[in-house]
């Protein structure tokens, strides 16, 4: 748990000062500006019911370090949250590499849940990358799949 912790506070800081750095050191090739790209909608019902749905509308990549980051977020109100495990396979339509990524966390409202992928670049590669996005989300009492979406990032 505290590993986790680590890892989303490391990585959403780490996408804040790679989106910092590219305003400014985007000519020295160190950072890159975070950019937004939309996906199609990947929407289910929250396990909570009453609570806003499931829905991934964006895949936000930015590249420091070798590595290539990519964030999806997703929102819930309800007091309590839920567990999110959301699995991104991609394919880069340049290279022809393969590959997928797991991500495991929890929305704490008020507060939007964030998954966050960090993969080296020189594994995913530059240039398009098709993304496809399914989560199963789960509270203490049942889990609920959502559907998948897809869309096209750049890794710059």
């Amino acid at each position: 748990m505290v590993r986790t912790k680590t890892f989303t506070r490391l990585a959403a800081a780490t996408l804040s000062v790679a989106a910092a750095a590219g305003l400014g050191l985007a000519g020295t090739g160190q950072a890159e500006a975070a950019r937004e790209f939309p996906v199609s909608h990947c929407i289910g019902p929250s396990p909570n019911i009453v609570d806003l749905p499931f829905m991934v509308r964006r895949a936000i990549v930015s590249t420091y370090g070798g590595d290539a980051y990519i964030a999806a977020d997703f929102p819930s109100y309800f007091p309590g949250g839920y567990q999110s495990s959301l699995r991104m396979d991609w394919h880069n339509l340049s290279t022809g590499k393969r590959g997928f990524k797991v991500s495991n966390t929890k929305v704490n409202p008020p507060y939007q849940g964030v998954h966050y992928f960090v993969i080296p670049v020189k594994t995913i590669g530059k240039g398009r990358v098709a993304v496809t996005f399914g989560a199963t989300n789960r509270n203490a009492l049942w889990s609920v799949p959502s559907t998948s979406c897809s869309g096209t990032i750049v890794v710059p």
